[in-house]
């Protein structure tokens, strides 16, 4: 249990509840057909939508369940967590704005069918 509280409740359980919500989100994006132009440096509108909500739940992750918030030692903490963050997310932007079908295609070897069972 922490000491602290976030909106006077648990910070487990707002995390894991905010979680749940953008997580919801992220399944509803990726379930509807959204347009594929481009939109601002993202290839299409799945891709955008997935790593707004991407930076959010990071950062509710290390806050929370890593302890790099409301701990005594949070602060060298937080600095030491967050700098390999930096390379973290360029990485995984660059994979999703050079691969087109990152969003929405599925590899062969995913598809139904594939197994020969």
């Amino acid at each position: 249990m922490a000491h602290y509280t976030i909106m006077g409740r648990d910070p487990y359980w707002m995390n894991f509840y905010g979680l749940m919500i953008l997580t919801l989100i992220e399944v509803l994006a990726v379930g509807y057909d959204l347009p594929e132009e481009k939109i601002f440096i993202f290839s299409n509108y799945t891709l955008m939508i997935l790593t707004v909500i991407a930076i959010p739940k990071f950062i509710m992750i290390g806050m929370i369940f890593m302890h790099l918030y409301g701990s005594p030692d949070s602060g060298i903490l937080t600095v030491t967590a967050l700098f390999p963050a930096f390379f973290i997310i360029i990485m995984v932007l660059f994979i999703g704005l050079t691969h087109p079908e990152a969003t929405t295609g599925l590899p062969e070897w995913c598809r139904p069918g594939y197994y020969n069972i």
